[in-house]
C-alpha cells in the first residue's frame, strides 16, 4: 500500500515540475516597458519595434498593415482606416506572437480607445 502512494506521490511531483518549467508564449516575447504597448513587425516580437505610450498616433510607414506581434502593458485601443474605422481594444497583459494573420495585417494606428 505504501509503495502505490509512495508512486502516486512521485508521478504527481513530476508533473507539476514539468508544468511550472514549460515556457509560454507570453514569455518567448520580448519584455516592454511599463505603461506602453509594444509592435514589432515579425512575430515573436522579432523585427523593429515600436513603443506607443498614449494618444492617437498614425503607425509609420513599416507598421501600417504590418504588426506580427505586440504585448500590452496598459489599456490602448488598435485601429484600422480601411472601410471606416474599426477598432480592437487592447487591455493590460494582451500579447499575440502572430498577429498578422489577424488584425494586425490591417492596423493603422493606435489610439486610448475605440
Amino acid at each position: 500500500m505504501k509503495a502505490h502512494h509512495l508512486r502516486i506521490l512521485l508521478v504527481s511531483g513530476a508533473v507539476v515540475l514539468a508544468t511550472l518549467t514549460t515556457t509560454t508564449p507570453a514569455q518567448a516575447l520580448p519584455a516592454c516597458p511599463s505603461n506602453a504597448i509594444c509592435l514589432w513587425t515579425f512575430q515573436d516580437g522579432t523585427g523593429d519595434l515600436y513603443v506607443w505610450r498614449g494618444g492617437y498616433v498614425d503607425l509609420p510607414g513599416k507598421y501600417t498593415d504590418h504588426v506580427y506581434s505586440f504585448r500590452a502593458n496598459r489599456t490602448g485601443a488598435f485601429i484600422d482606416w480601411a472601410h471606416g474605422k474599426e477598432c480592437r481594444s487592447v487591455r493590460k497583459g494582451d500579447y499575440a506572437s502572430n498577429y498578422g494573420s489577424r488584425f494586425g495585417s490591417k492596423m493603422d494606428a493606435v489610439g486610448d480607445n475605440c
